[in-house]
């Protein structure tokens, strides 16, 4: 296909293979100028739901911060693109650092690219392209080592293991209920029960996806409810509740509906005419990532509703062909019940001597985090100076409020 057009920067670099064949790398400062080749390699390439262009670009739209500038790179070979890196460079104490789009709301970095050129996106590759990038350091956050059934090629740039954990599973075909051969007896128990009591107490229980623009208000309606009722109850300030999420959220499920496999899909749990649980999620080629639920506060919350939305759900995605499934960052035990617990890994690759100087400081302070989260004690401790911070929060916007 036609190569996109130069942008401000543009910059074409050769990047020498073995044998003496080269790549192409170039650098575009907009999505549309990029936007053509990376659909076209999408629709036959390995991504991660969360470089996809769609969530790349409604994640811009949504304003979550002040624009910063953007630095797409794209390696071909001839007029085949064969790998897409969207990053932005932002400015941290005077340090340029380029860091994919979106990763503060991700789940985690990678890259898109075609699986019949991996051997070619090696740490030497992949080093060279990046010391081009308009930063001092680039900054990768929670890598997998896998994307799918293929080797993540930024996991080959070394790195450090990330402050959380990343919670994931295969899905095996077959026509028996995903619960009857993955989830001890016990559990099971407790969600067939679960549903059963559901159907008795509130009415038939489904669950549904969102098809319709109304479908969507609703069901977001209810998630924020759930979510604020939830995030009060641990002292967590509800960042789902702020105008960039709204925006992103309602986006792009408007924009997937009538998609298989959008970059956004809702459902939700009903009992009777009542959404007790919501999921939202995402999708990449053949994997569904959950990127996060809600449950009932009230008479449903005594039994397993995400037990329930979950077995439903996993259902669903193996009978609709997808292989792949994701519960995202974040130790919580309900998840070991769905997915296995792998270790991702943060990467920082210094480009300048200002880089270089920077980048032991970003390690220590990945390092400092990943020790809180993982020692239990520690993190209690840090979860409470968050609740206690967040209340006084709360309390000066209420004080504010009211002297209005």
């Amino acid at each position: 296909m036609a190569m996109p057009a130069a942008t401000d920067f543009d910059k074409l670099s050769h990047v020498v293979q073995p044998g003496g064949a080269y790549l192409d790398m170039r650098i575009h400062d907009s999505l549309a100028a990029i936007e053509p080749a990376w659909r076209e390699l999408e629709a036959r390439g390995v991504f991660t739901p969360y470089q996809r262009f769609d969530w790349i670009k409604a994640y811009l739209d949504a304003d979550f911060s002040p624009r910063e500038q953007i630095a797409v790179m794209m390696l071909s070979e001839g007029q085949r693109p064969i790998a897409i890196l969207p990053f932005e460079i932002v400015s941290r104490l005077g340090v340029r650092v380029a860091q994919i789009i979106g990763m503060p709301i991700s789940n985690g970095d990678g890259l898109v690219f075609d699986p019949d050129y991996a051997d070619a996106l090696n740490v030497e590759t992949l080093t060279k392209c990046l010391a081009d990038l308009p930063a001092d350091i680039v900054n990768f956050h929670c890598v997998a080592s896998q994307m799918g059934a293929m080797p993540n090629p930024l996991a080959t740039l070394g790195g450090s293991p990330a402050p959380d954990n990343f919670y994931v599973n295969e899905l095996i075909p077959g026509d028996a209920p995903y619960i009857e051969h993955s989830l001890p007896h016990k559990r099971r128990t407790n969600i067939r029960r679960s549903q059963r009591r559901l159907e008795e107490g509130f009415g038939a229980v489904e669950l549904r996806r969102a098809v319709t623009e109304a479908d969507v208000d609703e069901i977001l309606s209810v998630f924020l409810d759930q979510r604020s009722r939830r995030f009060e109850q641990m002292g967590v300030e509800n960042i789902f509740a702020g105008p960039a999420f709204r925006r992103f959220f309602r986006s792009l499920a408007i924009a997937g509906l009538g998609d298989p496999r959008p970059a956004i899909s809702l459902h939700g749990l009903y009992a009777g005419d009542q959404i007790v649980a919501t999921s939202i999620g995402t999708y990449g080629p053949h994997h569904y990532s959950q990127y996060i639920n809600s449950t009932d506060y009230g008479d449903a919350s005594r039994y397993s509703l995400m037990g329930v939305t979950l077995s439903l759900l996993v259902d669903k995605l193996r009978a609709d062909g997808i292989t792949g499934f994701d519960m995202g960052l974040g130790d919580f035990d309900y998840k070991t019940d769905w997915t296995h617990r792998e270790t991702v890994f943060d990467i920082i690759v210094p480009v300048s001597a200002k880089g270089r100087l920077a980048a032991p400081i970003l390690r220590s302070a990945r390092a400092v985090k990943r020790k809180i989260k993982q020692t239990p004690a520690l993190w209690r401790a840090a979860r409470a100076i968050q609740s206690t911070l967040t209340g006084f929060r709360a309390k000066a916007r209420k004080a504010k409020e009211s002297t209005r």
